[in-house]
């Protein structure tokens, strides 16, 4: 577990100096009781149709998943999403308890080129997807004005 913990650190620190900044939340306007926000820091690099992006989600009612032992109180999630086929895919899924601790990670990383394999969700009209990458594409184009 403790290795386990160890590599998910790595891999966000990873990240965060790959983006080259702190992370940059900006919140994600939709209707519900969860908040949802998007880290926009250097997201104005992204050019092509692929955009990596991470999220953070605030669940105002704990959920709970059969295969963790606690309530989760808080998701991170690293999505694919693809501008011309308006499709995504979750790559990593990070839950935490209360208190911020880790519970437990998933990673759906996969390495293919092929399409039909890389995007595995469309992204529906008003969903949190749709969202999320009309937040990314404002902040992508607001940096190329």
């Amino acid at each position: 577990m403790k290795s386990k913990l160890l590599l998910i650190f790595i891999l966000l620190i990873s990240n965060l100096i790959a983006q080259g900044s702190k992370a940059k939340w900006v919140p994600v306007d939709i209707e519900g009781q969860d908040k949802v926000y998007v880290d926009i820091a250097g997201i104005e690099n992204f050019s092509g149709e692929d955009i990596y992006v991470w999220t953070l989600t605030e669940h105002s009612i704990p959920i709970v998943i059969e295969s963790i032992s606690e309530k989760i109180y808080k998701t991170n999630t690293y999505y694919l999403l693809n501008t011309r086929l308006n499709k995504y895919s979750l790559l990593y899924i990070i839950y935490y308890d209360f208190s911020g601790n880790v519970l437990e990670s998933f990673d759906y990383g996969r390495n293919t080129k092929v399409e039909i394999y890389q995007y595995n969700y469309p992204i529906w009209k008003a969903s949190t997807e749709e969202k999320i990458l009309n937040i990314c594409l404002k902040y992508i184009n607001k940096e190329k004005d």
